[in-house]
């Protein structure tokens, strides 16, 4: 990514984005561990640069609705953080395999 498809995060400064369901996002430091999973499918060829992260109720709704459609979309309602904060997030958390 070039510096126009970077955030400033006010924790981490300049840095490559991912887009993150609101429940990773809004998790307290004290919840206990969940489980997510991640769009890494290299052999995708429409596959995203920028890193995409959702929690198990997430995958489930995705499971449900076939496709990332308007209904699952609007259930994660993904927000913009920085790589550096997701990896905290990751850290706390369960990597869930697809």
């Amino acid at each position: 990514m070039d510096n126009s498809e970077k955030i400033d995060c006010c924790k981490h400064g300049l840095m490559d984005y991912a887009l993150v369901c609101q429940h990773l996002v809004n998790q307290s430091a004290d919840h206990l561990p969940i489980e997510y999973f991640d769009a890494d499918d290299e052999n995708e060829p429409d596959r995203s640069e920028v890193e995409n992260v959702w929690c198990k109720s997430c995958d489930d709704m995705l499971m449900s609705q076939g496709d990332w459609n308007e209904v699952a979309a609007a259930f994660a309602a993904p927000k913009v953080m920085c790589i550096a904060c997701l990896q905290e997030i990751k850290t706390r958390n369960i990597n869930g395999k697809l």
